[in-house]
């Protein structure tokens, strides 16, 4: 079991107009105590939690300063702030929190089994101190309960070329901020570190709502969509869409959504939309805003028929996977007697489906459309739906 000294105990009381040197937070005033490892005595590259927090209501503190990160460190933390990514937000403060704590960390490391040098639990170092140190402060970063379940977070380290990785332009520019954190002096790295809080809280200060207007025509609510899902989320924005209009139609029953990027052995759930009346699921929805594929909808029949979910809708944005069409048919005509099967076309069905709301429902249709996004954890997405309704709506 590793050996903490007592020099690994973050003093509150320091307040220096400069950055705490890591080598007092390690070594403490009287240089004794161990510096590698993050105050370890094994050979394992660890981050002590307990100095990670009090490095975090450090920085914290000192958010108001007018210093500043190196320009193209503060250009790369906005630009990866700025998008609607949560899960990268929290890649970002784990690798410039755990790089200042111990030096000798790898930013980019992800999993303590990373071809990186020095890798180490950044899991671990994110879900038991940062998502608590949020959830003090507000919404930072998305206030995610468990980040790193999400599929971007569960490679071994980031690198800005992996191939799974959908948002490309975005996950380079994170690659580049973590590189630079990994090469920058101790003093830039707590730069980085306040600058990341910094813009965190001015993000959890700017919460927009969409107004309710007492009815809304058609064409709003059409203008809205089309714009609205001109870009995707990770797929979280068709679920909100899908979800607000199952939600205002279903007026006596209960909606859960899931964001696409939580996997289902950690969602446990039907399908990113579920339909509830008196707490017994009566359908659910698998929302695809990229091209739905043979392997969705086989995925999507079976949950339905393990979880004995009657109705099952699969809602598209992106058409049909090339040259499989003929086979998702048949597999949908293939288990039509065992659960009702639906295939929706979100372009070719939004006139019907915001018709049927009518005005009056028409009217909190954004509201509920921001409030499905929050309820997923994608706060940025959320925030630009309120702005939209608010300027097609008036």
């Amino acid at each position: 079991m590793p050996v903490v000294s007592r020099a690994c105990i973050w003093r509150t009381t320091m307040r220096s107009a400069r950055p705490p040197s890591p080598t007092r937070l390690l070594l403490g005033p009287d240089g004794g105590g161990e510096q590698a490892n993050g105050c370890n005595n094994d050979m394992t590259t660890t981050v002590d939690h307990d100095i990670a927090l009090g490095a975090l209501n450090h920085a914290w503190s000192d958010r108001q300063s007018k210093d500043r990160p190196p320009a193209r460190m503060q250009q790369y933390i906005e630009q990866v702030l700025a998008a609607t990514d949560v899960t990268f937000k929290y890649i970002l403060i784990t690798g410039y929190l755990a790089k200042y704590v111990n030096p000798s960390v790898h930013a980019r490391a992800l999993q303590v089994g990373s071809k990186l040098s020095e890798a180490y639990d950044a899991r671990s170092l994110c879900h038991k101190v940062i998502v608590g140190f949020e959830k003090t402060k507000g919404n930072l970063f998305g206030l995610s309960n468990e980040p790193f379940v999400n599929k971007p977070a569960r490679h071994p380290e980031h690198d800005g070329g992996n191939p799974q990785l959908r948002n490309k332009i975005l996950a380079q520019k994170l690659h580049d901020a973590l590189e630079i954190a990994n090469s920058a002096k101790a003093e830039d790295v707590y730069r980085g570190l306040v600058h990341i809080l910094r813009v965190g809280a001015q993000h959890a200060a700017d919460q927009k709502e969409a107004r309710v207007k007492t009815r809304v025509n058609l064409s709003s609510v059409l203008e809205f969509i089309d714009v609205f899902l001109q870009e995707t989320d990770g797929g979280s924005r068709l679920v909100g869409i899908w979800g607000a209009i199952m939600a205002l139609i279903s007026e006596n029953g209960k909606i859960s959504v899931t964001s696409p990027n939580a996997a289902d052995e950690f969602g446990r759930t039907a399908g990113d939309v579920e339909i509830y009346y008196n707490e017994t699921l009566v359908a659910a929805s698998e929302c695809k805003h990229r091209p739905l594929n043979l392997d969705d909808v086989k995925h999507g029949i079976r949950k339905s028929l393990e979880k004995g979910v009657p109705e099952y809708h699969f809602i598209i944005a992106a058409g049909l996977a090339a040259g499989q069409e003929k086979q998702i048919k048949e597999e949908l005509d293939a288990h039509s007697a065992e659960v009702d099967l639906l295939l929706v076309d979100i372009w070719r069905s939004k006139t019907l489906l915001a018709g049927i709301l009518n005005p009056i429902r028409r009217a909190r249709f954004g509201e509920m459309v921001v409030q499905l996004l929050r309820a997923m954890r994608k706060f940025e997405s959320a925030n630009q739906a309120a702005e939209l309704w608010n300027k097609i709506t008036g």
